[in-house]
């Protein structure tokens, strides 16, 4: 754990000095906002499904660049190596970066929101409360898919090309989770509504973070 709290303290440490990353984050989200309320018919803005579905939308594209940037700082200067040469265990480091990544995106989340509240015409009440489960259930599984993909392309020379393409088709099935359960907890719908979905993503959760916490080592490992 204490391996684990220092590196995770360095990441926001650097966070808290350039504000880069949360600024970014948030700047992708309004982005997203304003151009699905650009795009869409004007007489389905108020509808909470396309509200749920853009909010998500934000939130892979903010998950995507938040992975990138909690391995940004190890790729310079060959800091990796030096990480693995430690006796900081891989699948610690893993977990260190994902909880920074959760964090981040976490924080853009609290922007989408409150930016979806406003865009699509919603109102300020117990149902973002619903919602907020729901979301981190996604932020952790995309979180989880994105640090370890961003590990692999962060090796090659697209890498900023190759992280959507792998991330986002092997999300679709939590994704498609996410935006049906968000819906049925901003339109007020039991709790039985969105149990099924909920399932879906708890699985994909447990199987992403399993997966990375297990496979990272490999993935990190240098030749």
């Amino acid at each position: 754990m204490s391996a684990f709290a220092a590196v995770l303290r360095k990441d926001l440490r650097l966070e808290l000095r350039s504000g880069e990353s949360t600024i970014a984050l948030l700047a992708l989200s309004l982005l997203v906002m304003v151009v699905l309320v650009f795009a869409l018919d004007a007489s389905r803005v108020r509808g909470v499904d396309t509200a749920s579905g853009a909010l998500w939308v934000a939130m892979v594209f903010s998950g995507m660049l938040g992975a990138g940037r909690a391995l940004l700082a190890e790729r310079d200067n060959d800091c990796m190596r030096g990480l693995l040469l430690s006796p900081l265990d891989p699948a610690t480091l893993y977990a260190a970066k994902l909880a920074a990544t959760l964090i981040f995106m976490s924080v853009a989340e609290v922007g989408a929101v409150v930016l979806m509240v406003l865009f699509f015409n919603l109102e300020f009440n117990t149902a973002l409360l619903r919602v907020a489960p729901i979301l981190m259930l996604g932020a952790l599984g995309f979180a989880a898919v994105a640090t370890l993909l961003s590990a692999i392309t962060g090796r090659t020379r697209a890498g900023d090309m190759l992280l959507p393409i792998l991330a986002v088709p092997m999300f679709v099935p939590a994704l498609i989770a996410g935006v049906k359960a968000s819906g049925a907890a901003l339109s007020g719908a039991p709790f039985a509504a969105m149990s099924d979905w909920l399932k879906i993503m708890i699985a994909f959760d447990v199987l992403f973070v399993s997966a990375g916490y297990l496979l990272f080592e490999h993935v990190v490992g240098q030749d």
